[in-house]
């Protein structure tokens, strides 16, 4: 363990054993599965250099372009696109739609893929797409703190050309400006300066403007005490809710039509377990069943959230990493793309811990859903096909079971740990409370 001239002013450690740093081994796992897809794609090709895509890449950048073409109706967006992003992404959308040809946004949905016939959009959708990458990349490398200059560098270009941030990056997702500003929040919470904490509550506001759910990290402020802050934190993100949509109908119409659009969402083409049971035809009773149980395992996480705050908050890491694994429990919230929220528990992991067993657990688990596997190479879909003849299966890929699979693995660990950390926290209070006890009695003798 490094002495204490080894930290900086903010806790981080400043020199570190190359064996005991974490961040090489996120450089490590990174590298090898790097190296592996691009043998397997120069091997079998398409099947292997697309197959972590939507749709194999069938269905390039229609995040963006549905969503800008939505925005673009007005009040619409709501009421007949039925879009379930809050008033905020539908600005930014609107804004961008600016700069797009009108002929193109006035397009129905059939018409969707012609944006390929309108150069300048193409070409304003790539810049803009390039200059988030560019953001990202910055933020990572600005945000590790251990380690050599070139091995951030390294590390940032892993981790921002890794599978979630492609995926995003392919679909021209707005969570990307989620992830950047719920990261921004993460590395100046703790900072000494008050403008960079500011900057900190209006990058968490943002990140719920556009996503709602990251509103669950404000639960830090509340914890630490720092009352004013959440206050300011819950202004900034209720003006930044209300105030969009007066380009859209107004608040009230705006939000009554986004939950009904979400609630819609949630329980339907939203919900690939939900799609994945009634493929299998499983009975409406087994469906409630699981449904109730996935829902129970989301308050579970949430309830370590909540209390993992309190008993170890020299390790906020694992309270985030706990954060970020009830959101992607939540089925309709599940996907590749939201991997990239464990982004910000990962960086602050390997800024703080050393290289143990238990630590090189996580960075490994937290990892593996950023690697380069070519499970889409696998079909899975055929095979379904052959074992269940009586069942029609669409749109099973071998990506999605094991997005599934690996969110469930993660979170069980994370829970198991936080309950391990509990029942350590409870020993030692205990321990403290009879040793108080014998130096209370001691004195009084």
């Amino acid at each position: 363990m490094p002495n204490k001239s080894h930290y900086t002013k903010d806790g981080f450690v400043d020199v570190m054993p190359s064996k005991k740093n974490l961040m090489n081994l996120c450089i490590i796992l990174m590298g090898v599965s790097a190296a592996v897809y691009f043998l397997l794609a120069l091997i079998w090709g398409r099947a292997a250099s697309g197959g972590f895509f939507f749709a194999n890449g069938g269905d390039f950048f229609m995040d963006a372009f549905n969503s800008i073409r939505d925005a673009a109706q007005g009040k619409e967006v709501y009421s007949e696109r039925h879009v379930i992003y809050p008033p905020m992404a539908n600005l930014i959308f609107l804004i961008l739609s600016r700069f797009t040809d009108s002929g193109y946004n006035d397009t129905d949905f059939d018409a969707r893929y012609s944006w390929k016939e309108y150069g300048s959009s193409m070409l304003f959708v790539l810049i803009t797409l390039a200059l988030c990458f560019i953001a990202l990349f910055v933020l990572v490398w600005k945000a590790t703190k251990r380690g050599t200059d070139n091995r951030r560098i390294v590390f940032a270009a892993l981790m921002t050309l890794s599978v979630p941030i492609l995926y995003m990056m392919e679909r021209g997702n707005i969570l990307i400006l989620c992830v950047m500003a719920c990261l921004v929040y993460a590395i100046t919470y703790h900072s000494d300066s008050r403008v960079a904490r500011e900057i900190g509550l209006l990058a968490l506001a943002f990140a719920f403007s556009l996503k709602l759910y990251p509103v669950v990290f404000g639960w830090f402020l509340i914890v630490d005490k720092r009352y004013k802050d959440a206050i300011r934190c819950a202004i900034y993100g209720v003006a930044m809710l209300i105030l969009p949509s007066f380009f859209f109908g107004g608040p009230i119409f705006c939000l009554m039509s986004l939950y009904e659009n979400v609630t819609g969402w949630s329980s339907g083409s939203g919900n690939g377990i939900a799609r994945a049971m009634q493929a299998l035809n499983f009975s409406a009773m087994t469906q409630s069943v699981i449904n109730a149980l996935i829902y129970v395992w989301v308050l579970i996480c949430a309830a370590c959230f909540v209390l993992s705050s309190f008993f170890r908050p020299e390790q906020q890491w694992k309270t985030w990493a706990v954060g970020v694994a009830t959101i992607l429990c939540v089925p309709s919230l599940t996907g590749v793309y939201a991997w990239a929220f464990m982004l910000v528990p990962l960086i602050l992991l390997v800024n703080r811990e050393s290289a143990t067993p238990k630590y090189i657990a996580y960075v490994t688990l937290m990892t593996i859903p950023f690697m380069y596997l070519p499970l889409n190479a696998i079909p899975l879909e055929a095979i379904l096909q052959r074992l269940l003849p009586t069942v029609t299966v669409q749109n099973v890929s071998c990506a999605k079971v094991w997005n599934y699979v690996i969110t469930a693995v993660v979170s069980i660990f994370l829970v198991t740990d936080t309950f391990v950390d509990f029942g350590r926290f409870l020993s030692r209070r205990k321990e403290n409370k009879k040793l108080d006890e014998t130096v209370t009695e001691a004195s009084e003798v």
